[in-house]
C-alpha cells in the first residue's frame, strides 16, 4: 500500500499499513507476555535480570546493569523485589567487601526454565498455522528490515539496549 492511498477513516485489516499491523502484533506479543510473567510476579526487566545471572552467574551491581543496558541504581528497586521474592541473594565479595555479588537461587533458576518454557509456547501460538518455510522466510525478512535499519547514516542506536539474555551479532548492537 502506498501512503497516499491510506485513509484512517476506512482503515481495516485489509488496508491497514504494513508498519500499523507489525506495531499491533508487536504490540500484542508483549502484553501476552507481561500477563504471563504477571503470573510469576515478575516484570520484564526483572526477567531479564534473571536470564542474565543464570547465563553469567554471580555478578556486581554494576555488572548486571552493564549487561541489560542501564544505570546501576536502575536496578536497586528489582533487585530489592526479586530478593524478597527469593529468585535472588546478595553477599559481600570475597575480595572486595565494597562490591555485593548478586547470584540466582533455585527458584529464579526454576522460574527462567518457566520463562524458557513460556517463550516456546508463546512462539508456537505466534507460529501456529505456518509452514517452516514460511518462518524462514519471515526470519529472513525480520532480518532484511534490521539490517535496513541498521544501515541508516547517522542511526542513534544510543536509546536502544541489547536484550538481557543475549549477545547480538551485529557490532553495533
Amino acid at each position: 500500500m502506498e501512503p497516499e492511498d491510506f485513509d484512517p477513516k476506512n482503515m481495516n485489516l485489509e488496508n491497514m499499513p504494513l508498519q500499523m499491523l507489525f506495531h499491533q502484533v508487536g504490540h500484542m506479543h508483549k502484553h501476552y507476555f507481561m500477563q504471563l510473567l504477571q503470573q510469576m510476579n515478575l516484570k520484564p526487566g526483572q526477567a531479564g535480570i534473571l536470564f542474565v545471572l543464570n547465563r553469567y552467574g554471580e555478578l556486581s551491581q554494576r555488572e548486571l546493569a552493564d549487561r541489560i543496558g542501564v544505570k546501576p541504581p536502575s536496578v536497586t528497586v528489582a533487585l530489592q523485589k526479586m530478593e524478597k521474592n527469593q529468585y535472588i541473594v546478595r553477599r559481600p565479595d570475597e575480595c572486595d567487601q565494597r562490591i555485593t555479588r548478586i547470584g540466582i537461587t533455585d527458584k529464579g533458576k526454576d522460574c527462567v526454565s518457566n520463562m524458557s518454557q513460556i517463550v516456546g509456547q508463546t512462539e508456537e501460538l505466534l507460529f501456529c498455522n505456518m509452514s517452516s518455510e514460511e518462518l524462514m522466510l519471515l526470519r529472513r525478512l525480520l532480518l532484511q528490515m534490521r539490517d535496513n535499519i541498521l544501515a541508516v547514516k547517522g542511526f542513534d542506536m544510543s536509546g536502544i539496549r541489547k536484550p538481557p539474555h543475549m549477545e547480538c551479532e551485529h557490532d553495533e548492537f
